[in-house]
């Protein structure tokens, strides 16, 4: 287990250098332990507002899963993510959950396990953490998009550990999913528990992704707003898995996403005010016509 923490911990610190030294990331302010099991504490990697340490207020939270099919990638996968948000005024966090290999664990359930404890973690302990807990923001991509939905939309009480009395909340108040990968148990794929009076949620998908058609994104889309559910969706024509990620200062629908996230909690009242995408000089705005738009 050292060896392997060892290893993840350099992976981790060449990603922080190659992403600085595009300009496009910063280290974490601070972690949070949100569970101990099995002799090991998960943290959750923190971003904080620049007015946190001074203020009274409750701040909105957003809490980021990292993609890797449930058994691969690392929390600073969505360093640039974080970064965007806690300028935006948010804490800012992404989370380390169990991984099938590294923990030897049976995915995705154990790791919906972990998202449902981050959130009442959060909610839990919201008052100092300065964390406001009707303005918390899950996020996902890929397999844990899966996740993200998950807190939302799966609500049998079997897919919980005893970590947190069950009686604190993991519904959070908005959800953003990245080309979300739904392929698992019924039991476990959000797409088989859509309900009515879920939170709202807005999709990126690719529509060159080989491994989620659009119109399953389509149909994930309209079966929510069939019962009542806000709902957005935006297919990026040329994206493929994996397009809005941050990693690359140049990738054009980073930016595109962030904007649209951004007025997406904008209106769901998470946040306030206008943006704060800044493109480099050399990337474009995304046209009309490189992608679609459903609501």
């Amino acid at each position: 287990m050292k060896i392997k923490t060892k290893c993840r911990s350099i992976l981790i610190l060449i990603g922080l250098l190659f992403w600085s030294q595009h300009g496009i990331s910063q280290t974490p302010d601070t972690t949070w332990v949100y569970k101990s099991i099995n002799d090991k504490d998960l943290e959750l990697s923190v971003f904080l507002p620049s007015n946190y340490k001074n203020s009274e207020k409750e701040f909105p939270t957003i809490a980021i899963f990292h993609g890797g099919a449930w058994n691969k990638g690392d929390v600073s996968m969505h360093f640039p993510d974080c970064t965007y948000w806690s300028k935006r005024g948010m804490i800012a966090i992404s989370v380390d959950y169990r991984l099938k290999t590294r923990d030897n664990v049976e995915v995705p359930l154990e790791c919906v396990k972990d998202a449902k404890s981050v959130i009442r973690f959060l909610r839990k302990n919201a008052k100092n953490l300065k964390v406001n807990p009707n303005k918390i923001v899950t996020a996902g991509g890929s397999a844990e998009g899966q996740l993200a939905a998950a807190t939302a939309m799966i609500t049998d009480e079997k897919i919980n550990d005893d970590f947190y009395n069950l009686s604190i909340s993991c519904v959070p108040n908005a959800v953003i999913l990245y080309n979300p990968w739904f392929k698992c148990s019924e039991s476990l794929s959000p797409p088989f528990h859509i309900t009515k009076n879920l939170p709202s949620i807005i999709t990126f998908s690719g529509g060159q992704d080989p491994g989620i058609p659009v119109q399953q994104m389509i149909d994930f889309h309209n079966a929510l707003k069939k019962v009542g559910n806000p709902s957005e969706l935006y297919i990026g024509k040329k994206g493929k898995h994996g397009f809005c990620n941050g990693r690359n200062k140049n990738n054009r629908f980073f930016y595109w996403s962030l904007e649209y996230a951004d007025e997406f909690l904008v209106k769901n009242n998470i946040l306030s005010g206008e943006n704060l995408v800044v493109r480099p000089n050399n990337v474009q705005k995304l046209t009309a016509d490189e992608y679609q738009v459903y609501r």
